[in-house]
């Protein structure tokens, strides 16, 4: 009985639900033809035509034109134009223009009518190239740089091939001092040598070889055929020009020379540097077969008026 008053309870409640979604399609239907009864507004069937919007007006300013600054008037440089400033080394001064090469300047200048072919300076005929030997018992090891042959010899040694005689020979080990790291220990062997005819003596090592004489510049005048040979302080002359050869240096070769002319106001000092790099700044005697140069021929100086 009790299960039979529940379904009488749920289908109650079930028509009252059915009976209000009735009633609500209804009245939204009734709204609905209201709606259809209400005029459709003019133009709704036509084509929309977007309106127009007339573009603002924007003003144009022209920037004046950069003034020169009060550095000079070639500088002048606009508003987002980065500027170009050169630095002349020369002169210590900054510029707008490039400063103009060495190479450029030099070709203003007129012909110097001289070059240096290369500087010549003569070997000693005896060399000390190392030694031999214990303590107490050292030979030298020398080399006649007339023939190029080498040979061992002690201290009393006559050389009369080459006029000379071995007057003492030593080895010492030489302590060098480092504050960087221990000391460093270098043995030289020296050796003195006497020349038999003018009794001079001659210190020889073995850490460099022994030049003899001042060095020799060889030189090339534009108006001369051959090159010629000249040594500091001499003068000559070419046609109407005076050189004078103020000084004359191996390591590194060069000469600085002195032109003097009538065409000149002043006289003009120019140093002089061989062209070709590989050019020898030292020249050995013939016969020297350890030094890194080789040998070229004396030119003969020219007959200048």
């Amino acid at each position: 009985m009790v299960a039979k008053s529940q379904d009488k309870v749920l289908f109650g409640f079930a028509l009252l639900v059915l009976l209000a979604a009735a009633g609500w399609v209804a009245l939204q239907q009734s709204k609905l033809a209201s709606l259809r009864q209400i005029p459709a507004p003019r133009g709704a069937n036509s084509v929309y035509v977007p309106a127009g919007i007339d573009a603002p007006q924007v003003s144009t300013k022209t920037w004046p034109s950069p003034p020169p600054q009060t550095r000079g008037p070639e500088w002048i440089y606009d508003v987002f134009t980065p500027p170009e400033i050169y630095y002349n080394a020369a002169t210590q001064e900054f510029s707008v223009t490039p400063p103009i090469s060495p190479k450029t300047e030099a070709s203003k200048e007129p012909p110097f009518g001289l070059e240096l072919v290369q500087v010549k300076q003569d070997v000693f005929r005896l060399q000390l190239v190392g030694y031999v030997g214990t303590a107490g018992d050292y030979r030298g090891t020398f080399e006649n740089t007339v023939t190029g042959d080498t040979f061992l010899a002690r201290a009393g040694k006559k050389l009369p091939a080459l006029g000379l005689t071995i007057r003492s020979f030593d080895v010492k080990r030489n302590r060098i001092e480092s504050k960087e790291s221990m000391p460093i220990y270098d043995t030289v062997a020296t050796a003195v040598v006497v020349d038999d005819k003018t009794g001079d003596e001659v210190v020889l090592t073995n850490k460099i070889r022994r030049i003899k004489g001042s060095p020799i510049a060889i030189l090339k005048a534009t108006d001369v055929e051959k090159p010629f040979e000249q040594k500091a302080g001499t003068s000559f002359t070419v046609g109407t020009v005076e050189y004078t050869v103020k000084s004359v240096q191996a390591d590194p070769p060069s000469a600085e020379i002195v032109k003097s002319s009538p065409d000149l106001k002043e006289p003009l000092a120019k140093t002089l540097i061989p062209q070709a790099a590989a050019t020898p700044a030292v020249e050995p005697v013939k016969g020297d077969k350890s030094a890194k140069t080789e040998a070229v021929s004396t030119f003969p100086a020219p007959a200048f008026p």
